[in-house]
């Protein structure tokens, strides 16, 4: 655009003409005379330890700043501008630019602070506390980017690309705490997220709202003590040598005069680096908790596969002599690990009145005898197995009025394998304890004939055996019961979740087809389906993790944090050992309010 042209549109954009009486259209696109230019390179190459006012002191070298962005990329290289580096003189000294590349972040060296062990912080340094700095990702981080993130924070990886400046301060003495609180200087975390940002591509901030103030705290107000300098650590046993050599509290720091609403505020900052103390307890056992259950469920799983064939037992002479395992599960084949104990599974699946819970209207019952499938291929999820589920349902009579109808759709006409039993409630106790208790098996050895072990199998346990005991009959009382399988709690270890699924859920994750659900003959039959599915899935996938393991050299973090941190997985060596009867004490009749 000529100059002429682009005053025209200049005016055009303003009522009053005379605005631009004296503008010069060329002196906007002029570049300066080359000794400026000059002068610009040189002054963009300055020390960084030069204050502000000797940068700028003279009145040619704002024009001189600003000029820079006039010139081309070519003008630049030739006089060795860099525009990063002239910028650089308009931020304070140790304020960390965004957007800069991972290289620099990550080669940042920090001004000494001129300080020694004890002397006192600058009156508005702010800070953050050592401790929200290392559980930042756990924190305020959500789960994806937190576990992304998790490995930059601890304190290892936070030496590795800085150092640190570290302060202590001590809490009043009628706090009780007897450390002292490690802190170190907010513009030195925020270089941290700087750098894990560029390296991530992730956008990881000081929490907004009332968590900000937690990662900016500025201490002395009402003459309460402010920080004192610890050292400058540069790696981890550094850092844990200035911690362990952490001094007494200073004579000076005595708050016996402070004035009670500044003594108050004073302990409120020093709460907020400790906050979540006791949360972070109750959290902890918590996980600790979420982690047992998250093994508990792993080892039936396995159990479930020892009882169906799909895994053997390991002995210890094994172990110790490193016999092979098997690598691949080959479903077309007849399993070559015999079926453990000659197990017969019975899946109990009992079906209530919606609008009183006391009033049973179904029963159903499916079995699965080991025996009948140890020669028998699995097939493609066990489903070759599923011919040999013998199914049974019952209604309750007086109560075969009552049908769901408002919050589930019952069918209690429609059983899919068989024909319905109309029976008297009282008559579902004896014809439990006849199927369970009755099971039998010859041995094979000396002919004799014996109870055989029985393991039960429902679709959240809890539920239905609250109803068999509205039907006189108490699991935790059986004798023969081996233990008791829930496949909810199998398909969560499968998927690794802690939300629990409907049978309908898991039995399309299986591909399993299915129909009329809420028939209790159905429900028990499509329950020991999903059993077999889920051993049969669970199998095949630990056998592909341990051909994947042959070829890593280390477990990726993820994996540690969400699979063997979290209880998710167990190594080939354990094989689900003896079986959990632990049912009979959570179910017995003293913890009936407890929950599986």
């Amino acid at each position: 655009m000529e100059d002429n042209d682009h005053l025209r549109s200049l005016k055009a954009l303003t009522a009053d003409d005379a605005v631009w009486e004296g503008f010069n259209p060329s002196a906007w696109r002029a570049i300066p005379p080359e000794d400026k230019v000059v002068k610009i390179a040189e002054s963009s190459f300055a020390t960084q330890d030069q204050n502000e006012a000797a940068d700028y002191a003279s009145d040619d070298s704002a024009p001189m700043v600003l000029n820079h962005h006039k010139l081309t990329k070519a003008e630049r290289a030739k006089y060795g501008i860099s525009v990063d580096r002239t910028r650089q003189h308009l931020v304070e000294d140790q304020e960390i630019p965004r957007n800069r590349p991972l290289e620099k972040l990550e080669k940042v060296k920090w001004k000494q602070t001129g300080l020694a062990m004890g002397d006192v912080s600058s009156e508005g340094d702010v800070f953050v506390a050592w401790r929200l700095v290392t559980s930042y990702p756990d924190m305020f981080v959500g789960k994806v980017n937190g576990s992304r993130a998790a490995p930059f924070f601890t304190v290892k990886a936070l030496h590795q690309k800085c150092d640190w400046d570290l302060y202590y301060i001590y809490a009043p003495p009628q706090m009780n705490i007897d450390k002292a609180v490690i802190l170190v200087p907010t513009y030195q975390f925020q270089h941290v997220l700087d750098a894990v940002n560029a390296k991530l591509d992730t956008q990881l901030t000081i929490p907004p709202g009332r968590n900000e103030g937690r990662f900016k705290m500025t201490f002395g107000f009402g003459n309460t003590p402010r920080p004192r300098f610890l050292g400058r650590s540069s790696n981890g046993a550094s850092f844990r040598k200035l911690v362990k050599s952490t001094p007494g509290p200073h004579q000076d720091d005595d708050i016996s005069k402070v004035a009670q609403a500044d003594l108050d505020n004073f302990q409120h900052l020093i709460a907020r680096t400790r906050a979540d103390r006791k949360s972070r307890k109750r959290s902890d056992r918590n996980r600790s908790k979420r982690i047992a259950s998250h093994k508990a469920w792993g080892q039936s799983i396995k159990r479930v596969q020892r009882y169906l064939g799909l895994r053997q037992r390991v002995v210890a002479a094994e172990i110790a002599d490193g016999v092979d395992k098997p690598a691949v599960l080959d479903l077309s084949e007849p399993t070559s690990v015999k079926p453990e104990n000659s197990v017969m599974f019975l899946a109990v699946d009992v079906e209530a009145w919606e609008q009183n819970q006391n009033l049973v209207t179904e029963v159903g019952i499916a079995t699965l005898d080991t025996t009948e499938i140890q020669n028998i291929a699995p097939g493609n999820g066990g489903q070759n197995w599923f011919p040999y589920i013998r199914a049974r349902h019952f209604r309750v009579k007086e109560n075969s009025w009552a049908v769901n109808r408002r919050y589930v759709h019952g069918c209690p006409e429609r059983f899919s394998f068989g024909r319905s039993e109309f029976v008297r409630q009282a008559q579902i106790e004896p014809i439990l304890k006849q199927l369970v208790e009755g099971a039998t098996l010859t041995d094979p050895v000396d002919g004799m004939t014996k109870q055989r072990p029985v393991v039960l199998v429902f679709h959240e346990a809890a539920s239905d055996i609250k109803y068999l005991k509205l039907l006189a009959y108490h699991v935790e009382a059986v004798r023969n019961v081996l233990e008791v399988v829930d496949t909810r709690m199998m398909h969560q270890y499968l998927v690794r979740s802690n939300d629990s699924a409907s049978l309908a859920s898991v039995l399309n994750h299986l591909s399993i087809p299915y129909r009329h659900l809420h028939n209790a003959g159905n429900d028990a039959v499509y329950t020991l389906q999903a059993m077999v599915g889920l051993a049969v899935a669970k199998r095949l996938k630990s056998l592909e993790k341990v051909a994947a393991k042959a070829t890593q050299t280390h477990i990726p973090y993820n994996e540690f944090k969400h699979g063997e941190g979290e209880g998710w997985t167990s190594n080939e060596d354990d094989d689900g050992g003896d079986p959990d009867d632990s049912f009979r004490s959570v179910f017995s009749s003293e913890n009936e309010g407890a929950i599986w």
